[in-house]
Parts: structure tokens; C-alpha cells; sequence
């Protein structure tokens, strides 16, 4: 537990701005996101750390701290030792540019037998989104941890409430309702990890400073992640034009695929981004093979089969992808 000087000497750091400003190490970022989640920081001193934050923006080190003291404070969720890798998905975004097409990347791994567990914010101030898309497509938020294993074990892609894994952390992403802005919460959300050193988190960011700092993150990390730019901070590939996907673990960097470059096409229009039941028609019809998938979703798709371990090497990967959509039985069908 810091000390009220502590956190004074923190906000001190924090706040300052320019160059008298400086990051947390590690550690201080550890205990400070430690309290923040155990309800240990006043209110004000709360806000003050909170605002400080977004106007510096985090390092590669208070990520870290931050992610690390989060998922303590995450439960497990066993997986049983022969299946892939658990592919974590964070859904956190509002409406963007593009469609949410995030729900179809975990039900076509889903299909492919990839354990798939989506978490974000469910009910009162929740902004419409892929969770809405879920729900449309058969796929309610579970109602408990066991609830998850059960849809985990089933085969099902288990689509999680952010409060059944992290209540204060839920807490922490809804002040944006009554700070007007997002917080650091929100992009610690996306190192939640409830299968430590058994997952594969797939994350997106759309601001390309942030996109580097977390890449200076993972290299510092033995966990398992994707990391790739995306149009609208969620976690799916711009159908129009693949970016580059980068796995980490053990403290380096591979790149599976190159940004593509050019002129984008996309021979068939995707719904207006704000429209969850027309993205929901979109993804049903995908998946049932009346419509066509970006390719840069199919390429996304078989980095997390390589990723989760479920494909021997990448090549692997994309003939799985290219022969088993085409074969699997959906399990929202069951």
C-alpha cells in the first residue's frame, strides 16, 4: 500500500509535464495500479492520477506495472493441457469507421476448435458495439466463471463481462461516463489475461505511439500476444488493407504478415459502422459462406491458429484457414 507521500511524490511526477515530468518505473506503477484497484487512492487523488496519465500518456514500464498488478487480481480459467492456446480478445471500442467485424474473428476460431474468450463491458453505460453483435448472433454474455469454463469446454467462443473478471476494473473504465474521456483503464483492459503463459491475447490500437509503446512492452514480457493496428482500436484487422501482425513472446518480436501497401479494394461494401444489426446480418452471412471475408480477416485468423498453437507453422495455418472454413459445422447451430 503506498503512502499518502508516495502517491503526493506520484501525482508530482506525473503531472509535472515536460521535462521536470517523468514516467514510474515499473514498480511504482505496479503499486500504484495495485491500489487504484483495491480502492486504496481517494477520489480526488484518483481523478488527478487518472487525468495525469492521459495527458503524459503511459510508458512501456507503467504498462507493465499496471498489466501485472491487474492480472493478480484476474481469476484463471484452466483450459485442459491438449487444446491451443486460449485466444483472449479485449473489446473495449465505441462504433468507428469500419464495421465491428471482431465477432466474426472469434467465431471463425471458435469453428476451428481455438478456445476463444471475449471480454468488455456489458450493461448500463455500455456503448453499442461487438457485444451487441454477439448477442444478435446467438451469443449472450456469460452469466458466471462457470458459466465460461462450461462454453470454453463446449467449443462455444465464451463472451465475458469485464466486472465477472475485474470488478474494479470495470469501476475504472465506466468513470470515462462522468471524466469525458477514456482512461488508462481502458487500454490496460487489453492486457487482461486470465490464462497466464496459456493464452494468446490478440491486441489493437488505433494511435501508432500507443501501438509502440506496448511493443516496447511485450518485448520486455515472456507472455504470448498479436499486436497489429486497427482502425478503430478493437481487436480486428481494417478489412480494407491488412496491417502488419507481430507475435511476442520471450521477449521477441516476429512478424507473421507485412502491412500491405497501395490502393485498398474490397469488391463487396461492408454495412456503416454504426450499424449493429446490419454488421450482425454481415458476419451471419460470412460465416455461412453466402458472402466473402476480407482477406485480411483470414489472414488475422491464421496468425491466431500459429499463434494459439493450434498450426505447426504459419503455412499451416493459412491452409487450415483456407480448407476448414469451408468444412466446419458452426457451433451456433448446437
Amino acid at each position: 500500500m503506498l503512502s499518502q507521500q508516495t502517491l503526493t511524490d506520484m501525482l508530482s511526477a506525473l503531472g509535472r509535464g515536460g521535462d521536470e515530468g517523468r514516467d514510474l518505473a515499473e514498480e511504482e506503477a505496479y503499486g500504484l495500479f495495485a491500489d487504484m484497484l483495491d480502492g486504496r487512492i481517494p477520489a480526488l487523488e484518483l481523478g488527478a492520477v487518472l487525468a495525469s496519465l492521459r495527458w503524459k500518456n503511459e510508458s512501456a514500464d507503467e504498462l507493465a506495472g499496471f498489466a501485472r498488478a491487474l492480472n493478480e487480481r484476474v481469476p484463471v480459467i484452466e483450459l485442459p493441457q491438449h487444446r491451443p492456446r486460449m485466444v483472449v480478445i479485449p473489446s473495449y471500442s465505441r462504433a468507428g469507421r469500419a464495421p465491428n467485424l471482431m465477432p466474426l474473428l472469434a467465431l471463425m476460431l471458435a469453428r476451428l476448435e481455438v478456445p476463444v474468450l471475449v471480454h468488455g463491458l456489458v450493461g448500463h453505460g455500455a456503448r453499442a458495439g461487438s457485444i451487441d453483435v454477439f448477442e444478435r448472433l446467438g451469443h449472450a454474455p456469460c452469466s458466471s466463471l462457470a458459466d465460461a469454463q462450461t462454453t470454453l469446454n463446449s467449443g462455444r467462443c465464451a463472451v465475458v463481462p469485464t466486472e465477472m473478471l475485474s470488478p474494479s476494473l470495470d469501476s475504472l473504465i465506466r468513470l470515462r461516463d462522468r471524466m469525458g474521456n477514456r482512461n488508462t483503464a481502458h487500454v490496460v483492459a487489453k492486457l487482461l489475461d486470465p490464462a497466464p503463459l496459456r493464452s494468446l491475447r490478440v491486441i489493437c490500437v488505433a494511435d501508432a505511439q500507443l501501438l509502440s509503446r506496448l511493443h516496447d512492452m511485450f518485448l520486455r514480457t515472456p507472455e504470448r500476444a498479436l499486436l497489429m493496428r486497427a482502425p478503430d482500436d478493437d481487436s480486428f484487422a481494417d478489412p480494407m488493407r491488412r496491417p502488419r501482425i507481430q507475435m511476442f513472446e520471450h521477449h521477441t518480436a516476429r512478424t507473421l504478415f507485412e502491412a500491405e501497401t497501395g490502393t485498398p479494394q474490397l469488391v463487396n461494401p461492408l454495412p456503416q459502422a454504426e450499424n449493429i444489426e446490419a454488421t450482425s446480418d454481415c458476419i451471419r452471412e460470412m460465416l455461412e459462406g453466402h458472402r466473402a471475408i476480407p482477406q485480411p480477416l483470414l489472414n488475422q485468423v491464421a496468425a491466431c491458429l500459429f499463434g494459439s498453437g493450434s498450426a505447426r507453422d504459419l503455412t499451416h495455418a493459412k491452409a487450415t484457414v483456407s480448407l476448414g472454413l469451408a468444412h466446419a459445422t458452426p457451433h451456433s447451430a448446437h
